[in-house]
């Protein structure tokens, strides 16, 4: 066994307000999160968590049996960038490194993943006290290790990333696992399944009647204890996590996480868990976070008068995209009133409540809360007691942890 540590680096900032509270290894992303992905390539190993402190408190009970941030001195490391969507070609150069040399691996002036021990290994844990540019690492590494430079690996770079890799993603996982034509769940009599060699569906989950189930374009993967209303329709691509009720509507070429609520009109999106969009409403080419809740009809544009690329805009930072199809980034526990309206490219930051029928403006900071263009700045004490309420609703507990992390976050930004 050897250690296996997944890394943060400075270009977190460019996936806000994703990154806000969690590392981009914590990001779902076809039929699971990044982490997860890497961890099935190297099971193993014993699992170490680098990341910003105060992040860990909020993430770390999606992590129970991972160490956090020491990597210990004696031993080698095998360390992966927490941006990095693992594939079979980067999987076949971390399984064939000489483990009697310290080896780097770089795509494009970014380090991919290192091993490393001795001394080398002791310049990487320096590093990681604090969150590393690839710059730095490169040059304090470079000097020590066997260099290799790759390609065809991909990284996360910027938000829309997870949108446009997200249909191949879920199809590439579906059939990894070779799940094909599986009906375990409880399929009511009058529900119509086409292409059912190309579906999962899992123990204890019920498809009612009327619900129609479309593989043709893609696999549809409906994990553990899931509930499909009657009169709801779902294409493939599509992942359905643990836990979560489809209440009507139509969902394609989407991945949904654990314990959702989920009707109206959702495409190419990703939802990562715990959120509630169970009325109608339109939400397409968008990514919402943990514990969101989006108001009766709630409708996120996600394509242009001009049919032009969008622009995405995080605080003072502009980045110009390639896709005509982009709608928002929402970040964890956000809330909108009912009939909230959201333009192409709006950046919702962490914690928000978005109230009245117009249109938000494109970026909105974390923690803000009114009508548009009229925030002031959600009182955090009254926040975390609603965060706390929404938990419960799941059987949860609000940690001390998390509220930590969340107090923090508010403090200085």
């Amino acid at each position: 066994m050897q250690q296996l540590c997944l890394f943060e680096d400075k270009n977190y900032t460019q996936l806000l307000p994703l990154t806000f509270l969690r590392p981009a290894y914590d990001l779902l992303l076809g039929q699971n999160k990044l982490s997860e992905k890497i961890v099935q390539k190297f099971p193993d190993d014993f699992l170490i968590l680098h990341c910003r402190p105060h992040v860990k408190g909020y993430i770390k009970r999606y992590y129970p049996k991972a160490s956090f941030n020491p990597v210990q001195q004696s031993g080698p490391c095998l360390f992966i960038n927490g941006r990095v969507v693992i594939n079979e070609y980067l999987e076949t150069h971390l399984k064939q490194i000489d483990l009697t040399h310290n080896a780097l691996f770089i795509q494009k002036n970014t380090v991919v993943a290192a091993y490393l021990n001795g001394s080398a290994l002791l310049v990487m844990k320096k590093l990681l006290e604090s969150i590393p540019s690839t710059e730095e690492m490169i040059e304090q590494l470079k000097p020590l290790c066997i260099a290799k430079e790759l390609q065809d690996i991909v990284i996360l770079a910027y938000p829309e990333d997870l949108i446009t890799l997200n249909p191949k993603c879920i199809a590439k996982d579906f059939f990894s696992q070779q799940y094909y034509g599986l009906i375990k769940g409880d399929v009511h009599a009058f529900a119509a399944l086409y292409e059912e060699s190309n579906m999962f569906i899992g123990m204890g989950s019920i498809v009612e009647d009327f619900v129609v189930i479309d593989a043709k374009k893609g696999p549809v993967f409906i994990d553990e204890n899931v509930f499909v209303e009657s009169h709801s329709r779902l294409e493939g691509p599509i992942y359905i996590g643990k836990n979560s009720q489809i209440l009507g509507g139509k969902i394609k070429n989407s991945s949904i996480g654990p314990a959702c609520k989920i009707s109206g009109e959702v495409s190419h999106s990703i939802i990562q868990g715990y959120s509630n969009k169970a009325h109608h409403g339109f939400l397409g080419h968008s990514w919402v976070g943990d514990w969101v809740n989006l108001g009766a009809n709630t409708t996120v544009s996600n394509l242009k008068n001009t049919y032009s690329p969008v622009t995405l805009n995080w605080d003072s930072h502009r980045h110009e995209t390639q896709e005509t199809f982009l709608g928002s980034f929402i970040g964890d526990h956000t809330k909108t009133a009912i009939s909230t309206l959201l333009n192409t490219g709006t950046m919702v930051g962490f914690g928000s409540v978005l109230l009245d029928s117009g249109l938000h403006p494109k970026f909105i900071p974390p923690f803000s809360w009114g009508k548009p263009y009229e925030y002031v700045r959600h009182e955090l004490e009254p926040f975390l007691k609603t965060a706390e309420e929404m938990m419960k609703r799941r059987q949860l507990i609000f940690s001390e942890s998390e509220k930590e992390s969340i107090r923090h976050a508010y403090k200085f930004l």
